[in-house]
């Protein structure tokens, strides 16, 4: 019955608590007071359910109302989190000529959105993002603004490999992107009065951030000190994402993520130093779940860190009232409360692990051990090599950390594909050079600040942590560190999860036998499952072409069955889009290598992203025109990426006009520039290709009998044009791709009615696309837009009908999950 709105979300938070409350009292009675102590806690869960519910209800209606077009909206929304600027190790290479759009400014909390020339009034409890033009400084976290702006809901991935952010967003009550149109109005400033918790919170977490920043600044070099605040607060400094890489492929990420490891350490120590002081157990209970909350409000929360914190409020009521605790039943009340404040954590990768992991420590560490201690048992003599309490102390770490392992691998079979070979060894190494680090720099957050201290605690820290991530490293080119395979579908990871804990639990032996070969056998097959690639055309394909969706840029991949070449890759439209765009949609659709990378011409939107693309896969040749080579200025991203290139010995070739190059039995023959040839118009200078198969026969003066396949036209202008239409070797086309990116210029009209193509690739932006006018030129052929329909995909078939050979020109577009038929064109010899 709640109302949907600031409100009402209000009063689901304020539901959580009370309800967690009356959880934590009906464990402290007993009786007939714990019973309704526990049911009124239920009740409360209900309506805080109840109210979510209709949170997700509004931001339907939402969805329901836009879909995937653009509506002009009214809007009024609540500002509750400011974008950071992107990190500059978070972009790419040649980032820094271009530039891209930023970030969204805000992410916002609507309270009305009603559409223009529509009285209904949709409310909304979701967030929707705002993208402000200008710096934005006139606004801060808090305020409440209204203004008019383009909603536009989420739409399907536009690339094989993308994310698909549809599913994120349901569980995160996301309703969409508002552009602001004009300017916005405050209409409340954020006060400290009415953000008191949000602004509290927030100095706080920079007073600890200061005091720890403090002690290791002028000690520590920048690395070492974003893996300290890393692994101490949860936030990310500059260089954040390169580490995480690093630790990702080592398969130790856990160590850089905060989670109950580091609340395990804090609890630790502050047992240690209650025991020194003989504090009686009222007093220890009290400094534990102190330690718990002051934890909790201050780290970036994440589900490991809830279940943590939960557990550990849970561990300090039960010492305090003087009472024992059961592991499991902590356990699962830490799952009940996280599941109750989001049910969707369940699907998290971090909520699986986190709670896998501590299962597999309390059921998996005690069986591995006994098998471990098997030598000693048979050969008693070892132990006079080796104390008993040593062995025994080695033994029940590593043993734990095989536990960990063995639950946590089915998981990121499932979720990533991968498995961390050394990881359990790495770890058990590891573990205790990360519990030092926690306590140094938990003890610098607090006393940083003291200049004496600091210095004392700043060197230790720094020290330890230079060799924690120097050991990291040496994990990572261990052979074997890290197999990548295909995802496993999740009842796979499911049934490897039974079996091992039936190995571990069953007291039948016949049973924990069959469950361990069982075991034994899905975890080596895991390892040969196919990779993850999206479904290839159908057999007997000659000739395909893949478009990437890049937004305002070009990146085509031209397959034979046994040949990959890519023709251009950049994107001005978005940063980091060769890492996290281009590179992923690559791999998607099943490129390994490539036999040659070809730059049309000398602008950033198409070759921005073959930096990242010469790191992820192996090229043998790169061509370009010699316009591109004639770059001198050091400054230019030209020069740039040809310096880049020489880290793989990679050069660029030049190619002219008249030039050809042979993949896979079809010709790739240059069509434009000339020898030595100079233009007003970078534009002008791109090379254009006509791509035939081999056996085509050649009239008098190179004109082909039949048309070519493929035309590839760069971003040609009028000059470009003509000199194509005056080429001896142009020939009508099947498939065009039209010149850059699809923009009106003279000479268009003639080489569409040169070429006479069926089939036209327009890779381009939205903003371009809106100003089109070559729509009605080709208005009764097919095309495909990037920006409309997602990367595309043609595909050239040659078959015998009737005794007679045609050609089949096959284009499809990405929705989300598969290819689907745009068009199929039947093409006679």
């Amino acid at each position: 019955m709640l109302n949907p709105g600031m409100e009402g979300e209000l009063c689901v938070d304020i539901s959580i608590v009370v309800s967690a409350c009356f959880g934590i009292v009906s464990l402290l009675l007993s009786g007939k007071k714990s019973v309704v102590a526990a049911f009124l806690s239920l009740v409360l869960l209900g309506v805080a359910w109840g109210g979510h519910s209709s949170t997700r209800e509004s931001v339907g209606n939402i969805r329901a109302t836009i879909g995937n077009d653009v509506v002009f909206v009214q809007f009024k929304a609540a500002l509750v989190e400011r974008f950071k600027q992107p990190d500059t190790s978070d972009i790419d290479l040649l980032d820094k000529f271009q530039n891209a759009i930023e970030p969204p400014r805000f992410r916002a909390m609507a309270e009305m959105i009603q559409s223009i020339g529509n009285d209904v009034v949709v409310p909304c409890s979701g967030t929707v993002t705002i993208f402000i033009d200008g710096e934005g400084g006139e606004f801060s976290v808090g305020d409440v603004v209204k203004g008019v702006g383009w909603l536009r809901g989420l739409e399907e991935p536009h690339n094989p490999g993308e994310v698909d952010f549809r599913v994120r967003s349901f569980r995160t009550d996301h309703g969409g992107n508002i552009s602001v149109a004009g300017n916005l109005e405050i209409v409340e400033k954020s006060t400290e009065v009415n953000h008191f918790y949000s602004m509290f919170r927030r100095r706080v977490c920079d007073w600890v951030d200061k005091n720890l920043l403090n002690s290791i600044a002028n000690i520590a070099p920048a690395k070492i000190q974003t893996l300290i605040v890393a692994m101490t607060t949860g936030r990310e400094l500059t260089g954040y994402r390169g580490l995480r890489q690093n630790f990702s492929t080592s398969g130790l990420s856990h160590f850089l993520a905060i989670s109950g490891f580091n609340l395990a350490i804090l609890f630790g120590a502050v047992w240690v130093c209650m025991e020194f002081l003989h504090f009686p157990w009222l007093i220890r209970g009290w400094f534990l779940m102190t330690t718990a909350f002051v934890f909790l409000f201050v780290v970036d929360v994440e589900t490991s860190v809830l279940r943590a914190g939960i557990a550990g409020i849970l561990v300090g009521v039960s010492v305090a009232c003087d009472r024992g605790w059961r592991a499991d039943g902590m356990l699962a009340v830490a799952a009940i409360f996280t599941l109750c404040c989001d049910p969707w954590a369940a699907w998290n990768p971090g909520f699986q692990l986190s709670y896998g992991a501590v299962l597999a420590l309390r059921y998996g560490s005690e069986p591995i051990l006994n098998l471990l201690s098997i030598p000693w048992k048979l050969f008693p003599r070892l132990s006079n090599f080796i104390p008993s309490s040593i062995t025994k102390s080695l033994l029940t770490a590593f043993s734990a950390s095989i536990a960990a392992w063995l639950v946590s691998t089915p998981i990121t079979e499932s979720h990533f594909g991968s498995v961390s070979v050394w990881a359990a060894v790495a770890s058990t190494i590891l573990a205790p050079l990360a519990a030092v680090i926690t306590v140094l720099a938990s003890i610098a957050c607090l006393l940083g600040g003291v200049p004496l201290i600091s210095v004392v605690l700043g060197y230790p820290l720094a020290f330890f942590s230079i060799i924690f991530l120097w050991l990291v490293d040496c994990v990572a080119i261990l052979p074997a560190v890290n197999i990548r395979g295909g995802l496993v579908p999740w009842w796979w990871s499911v049934i490897e999860l039974i079996s091992l804990a039936g190995c571990w639990i069953s007291g039948v032996l016949l049973i924990r036998r069959i469950c361990i070969y069982l075991f034994m056998f899905l975890f080596a097959a895991a390892m040969f499952f196919p990779a993850s690639v999206v479904a290839a055309s159908p057999i007997g394909w000659k000739l395909r072409m893949t478009t990437i969706s890049v937004g305002d840029g070009s990146a085509h991949v031209i397959e034979t069955p046994n040949t990959c070449v890519l023709f251009d890759a950049g994107t001005i439209s978005r940063r980091a889009g060769g890492s996290q765009l281009v590179v992923p949609a690559l791999k998607a659709i099943g490129c390994t290598k490539f036999d040659a990378v070809i730059i049309s011409h000398p602008h950033l939107d198409h070759f921005s992203a073959l930096p990242e693309i010469a790191k992820a896969f192996t090229i043998d040749r790169i061509f370009a025109s010699e316009l591109f080579l004639q770059s001198t200025n050091e400054q230019s991203a030209p020069v740039a990426l040809i310096e880049n290139l020489k880290n793989y010995k990679l050069k660029i070739e030049p190619l002219v006009a008249g030039n050809t190059l042979n993949f896979g039995g079809f010709i790739w023959r240059v069509l434009h520039p000339k020898v030595g040839y100079q233009s007003r118009i970078v534009n002008d200078g791109s090379l254009v290709f006509q791509i035939s198969p081999k056996e085509i026969p050649l009239g008098g003066v190179g004109v082909h009998t039949d048309p070519c396949w493929l035309t590839l036209c760069g971003d040609s202008q009028t000059e470009a044009i003509a000199n194509i239409l005056a080429s001896p070797y142009f020939s009508p086309s099947m498939v065009m791709e039209l010149p850059h990116h699809g923009a009106w210029t003279d000479g268009v009209s003639e080489l569409v009615a040169g070429l006479n193509s069926c089939t036209f690739i327009q890779s381009t932006g939205f903003r371009r696309f809106s100003f089109d006018r070559i729509g009605s030129l080709i208005q009764n052929r097919v095309r495909g837009v990037t920006c409309r329909d997602g990367a595309l995909r043609v595909t050239w078939f040659e078959t015998v009908i009737n005794e007679r050979v045609t050609h089949q020109i096959l284009l499809e577009r990405w929705a989300g999950v598969d290819w689907v038929e745009v068009n199929c064109h039947t093409y006679p010899k």
